[in-house]
């Protein structure tokens, strides 16, 4: 049958398959049609990673220096050494599980794969394995069938295919052997071409393979999944900044404390325990436990909003988004034909087609006669039929739409065709017979096919973007005598329109008019029709003010230094490739701009990788999720808006925690270097430093990532990309923090040391902890904590609490003062210790009341 359907085309015989042995030779030449996979990084690959965090490194040193010292002095007490060695290992555990991010996107492609194929070898049909195919096999396609390999139609029957992963279009893709396809046409519009992974959803074809395995459209996006590197989050480059800045103060710091040391004549033993003590005091060693945590508990905030985040950089980051690139279809869209307009346009039908008084109803009653859906199913893989019948369930219940069609007896039906874009189906009704045809109106042949009514109504619905359908029908006296197309479809009567669309979200009108509100632009690209983006563009609210739209093949008229220049006139991009939706991003980046991209198709996961945030719909494909972020469990594009909102959150909760921390930082740093300078030596050891910073930084400054989202968080433009952390006088606030903290920790050194060197070390100890811990209710909000209700946030309460106990425990228990070198107090020193350690809290509060906070 293949042979002589290839005859009749002019095809030679041989060309109906290829021989084993040819088979064999050409894939020796061109490979398995399989997607290459990318291999997984092990554990040591995110261990070498983390070693690269110099403050890491640092730690490793002054546990081994600490090691020495305590082996040269006291061999029999390792506490030191352990507990610096313990942060270490806590910071590596949480760094190596921030890095695991699985790459899974090329792996889920391999699951697009078909795993056998109807294949012409030897003559014969053959089941085979698609990972066998090569280029000129030729491949039998029918209903149902996932396509292996990107081929050429030979011939085809009523040949429909969902390609919608690969070009975003919502409506299958009809194809036609006899159409040639140009480089300008974008994925959507070869219709002569199939590609692989996508699904045959009506009639059948035979094709012969043009490409497989990398070389393939899937291949190719596979390819860019490769080349495209996750992008690093705005937070994690600051914090590397900040990270090496830290590192090199803490480094000259040790370097000059022992200069220092050995200058007044102290041991190198000494000189090095101090100079431990000094860059530990210069790292934040807490911070990255506090960085984590407010990420962490960010995305348990948007998981209960129905956001899943893969990786915790991403809360921080999404937060700063600045433009959200979005994919129409099933995003902004809901992925869903329905009849939208119904245009009568003749008032009286033939007298057995009224079946109702009502005129809408006997419109799209003729609609479903020209159907080939059963009447009593809603059965379809057809969205425009599937429509149809779901606007009739809405006029007609089932009892009535069943007792009316039961009148019309099926004779005969003309099924559509791509070249007549029309079908017909006749019908017996009260001994009569009519036919009725749907289909593109240019293609109906009606009796008054000129009247300026039915054409201005048909280019209105079009300049619309909907997908317009006529319907005619014909009456006859008695059955026709031949059931052809010339007889049927000719001189027909006609009834009027309907306009189909795929209609915007409810919620993406909100989503899209806050987005603006909070400085985000949202930008649409979709592989569907300009017209059609531009439609819904228009009334979701993103082509406004003036801003354009392109088309893919507009696009590659430019150079990517053009496009980053003209971009920010443009706000919708139809007919796009994936390699364009890359470009897009990336010209958006070089305008410095934070680029969200959402999407769930396989052609949108080069660009959701290549993006700042790249965002998933919860019902997209496995590839679009493993590539991306973030996902959206409930396709909700709304719920993007509360995810920017919890990322403004979790990021000014960040900078709260560092101004509650490295104020403690500086100090310390400060008040080791003047009291070896006056020759009193370490006023705290590199141990004790550590458990300040720890239960006064770490627990309490862990407490303020659940702080709540300033009301006026989403009125505020996004922080720009490369905008400093202490930007907005944040590092001001942390230098004059750090004086104070200085100046009340030297009042407590030089009050202990009135009685003796190891008061003053535990009345230094105890105001630098207590002190940190008061600090942490100021950096919870520029308003008065007299106006923050107490319990706002209990875990604050808790963890301050716990905090200062600890503390006083540690100086008040005989077995702790023996472990950590400390004594005990009189009356006289605790009201010292408390008088000074409450100071900065009564400071700031003088600031924020006189408004210069």
């Amino acid at each position: 049958m293949l042979k002589e359907q290839l005859k009749e085309k002019g095809k030679s015989p041989n060309q109906s398959g290829l021989s084993s042995k040819e088979a064999e030779m050409k894939l020796e030449k061109y490979g398995f049609n399989s997607i290459e996979s990318k291999d997984e990084k092990h554990f040591y690959d995110y261990l070498k990673e983390s070693m690269k965090d110099i403050t890491i490194l640092i730690l490793i040193v002054a546990t081994l220096l600490s090691s020495y010292v305590a082996f040269q002095n006291h061999p029999d007490d390792f506490t030191e050494p352990i507990v610096i060695f313990s942060i270490v290992i806590l910071n590596l555990y949480l760094s190596i599980r921030q890095q695991k991010h699985a790459e899974k996107s090329i792996s889920e492609l391999n699951k697009i794969s078909v795993p056998v194929s109807k294949v012409f070898r030897d003559g014969a049909l053959k089941e085979i394995e698609s990972l066998n195919i090569v280029p000129v096999d030729i491949v039998q396609l029918a209903l149902g069938d996932r396509i292996p390999a990107d081929a050429k139609l030979l011939t085809s029957s009523n040949f429909f295919v969902d390609e919608s992963f690969l070009t975003g279009e919502s409506e299958p893709s009809e194809k036609d052997p006899t159409y040639i396809s140009s480089k300008e046409d974008s994925l959507g519009d070869r219709k002569d071409l199939v590609f692989s992974g996508s699904l045959v959803v009506t009639g059948k074809a035979n094709v012969r393979v043009e490409k497989t395995g990398m070389n393939t459209e899937i291949g190719k996006i596979s390819s860019l999944l490769s080349k495209e590197e996750t992008t690093i989050a705005p937070l994690q480059i600051k914090m590397q900044k900040l990270g090496k800045v830290l590192g090199l103060i803490a480094i000259l710091s040790g370097f000059l404390a022992i200069a220092i040391g050995i200058s007044k004549g102290l041991s190198l033993e000494t000189s090095i325990m101090t100079a431990i003590s000094m860059a530990v005091a210069a790292i934040p060693e807490v911070l990255p436990v506090v960085v984590t945590i407010s990420l962490a508990v960010g995305m348990r905030n948007m998981a209960l909003k129905k956001t899943i985040v893969r990786t915790p950089s991403t809360v921080e980051t999404v937060g700063g988004v600045s433009i959200i690139c979005s994919d129409k279809t099933g995003t902004i869209t809901e992925n869903k034909m329905i009849v939208k307009e119904v245009i009568i346009m003749k008032d009286r039908l033939t007298s057995c087609l009224e079946i109702t008084e009502e005129k809408d109803k006997n419109l799209l009653f003729l609609f479903y006669l020209a159907s080939s859906m059963e009447e009593n199913t809603t059965v379809t893989s057809n969205p425009t039929e599937l429509a149809i019948r779901k606007k009739l369930a809405s006029l007609f219940t089932k009892e009535e739409l069943g007792k009316v069609a039961s009148t019309f007896e099926k004779i005969h039906e003309v099924p559509f065709d791509s070249k007549r874009k029309r079908m017909t189906v006749l019908y017996k009704v009260n001994n009569q017979y009519v036919s009725v045809t749907k289909g593109a109106f240019d293609r109906l042949d009606l009796i008054d096919a000129n009247n300026p009514t039915y054409v201005s109504k048909h280019d209105e619905l079009a300049n619309q973007a909907y997908r317009v359908l006529g319907v005619a029908y014909k009456r006859y006296d008695e059955k026709p005598t031949r059931l052809t197309e010339e007889i049927l479809e000719s001189q027909l009567e006609f009834a009027g329109f309907v306009g189909i669309i795929d209609p915007a979200r409810p919620e993406s009108y909100t989503a899209v008019s806050i987005a603006k509100q909070a400085g985000i632009q949202t930008v649409m690209i979709t592989g569907d029709h300009l017209l059609t983006a531009k439609k819904i563009a228009e009334d979701v609210g993103i082509l406004t003010d003036g801003k354009k739209a392109m088309t893919g093949a507009d696009l590659h008229e430019m150079s990517d230094e053009k496009l980053a220049h003209v971009i920010d006139d443009y706000r919708v991009f139809a007919r796009t490739s994936p390699e364009d939706k890359i470009r897009i991003v990336k010209a958006f980046q070089k305008n410095d701009e934070i680029v969200a991209m959402t999407g769930d198709g396989v052609n949108d996961a080069p660009a959701l990788k290549a993006a700042d945030v790249g965002i998933a719909m919860g019902g997209g494909t496995e590839v679009a999720k493993e590539a991306s972020d973030m996902v959206l469990v409930d396709d909700n594009f709304a719920t993007i808006v509360q995810a920017v909102e919890e990322g403004r959150r979790v990021y000014s909760n960040i900078r709260k925690s560092l101004y509650a921390m490295l104020g403690c930082n500086i100090s310390a740093l400060t008040i080791v270097l003047i009291s070896l300078l006056v020759g009193w030596g370490a006023p705290v050891t590199a141990v004790q430093l550590l458990i300040i910073k720890v239960v006064a930084d770490g627990i309490p400054g862990m407490s303020l990532s659940i702080e709540p989202v300033d009301k006026k968080a989403m009125m505020e433009a996004p922080i720009a990309k490369y905008t400093s952390i202490f930007a907005q006088g944040l590092l001001v606030k942390i230098v004059e923090i750090s004086i104070v903290f200085t100046g009340v920790t030297l009042g407590a050194i030089l009050i202990g040391r009135l009685e003796s060197i190891e008061v003053s070390q535990t009345m230094t100890f105890i105001v630098l902890g207590l002190s940190t811990i008061v600090h942490m209710f100021n950096c919870r909000s520029k308003e008065s904590i007299l106006k923050l209700r107490f319990l706002s946030n209990p875990l604050l309460v808790m963890t301050t609490f716990i905090g200062a106990l600890i503390i006083i425990l540690l100086v008040t228990i005989p077995f702790m003062q023996t472990i950590f070198g400390f004594v005990s107090l009189r009356a006289v020193d605790w009201l010292w210790v408390i008088g000074l350690s409450i100071f900065p809290l009564v400071y700031i509060e003088v600031k924020k009341y006189f408004g210069f906070f």
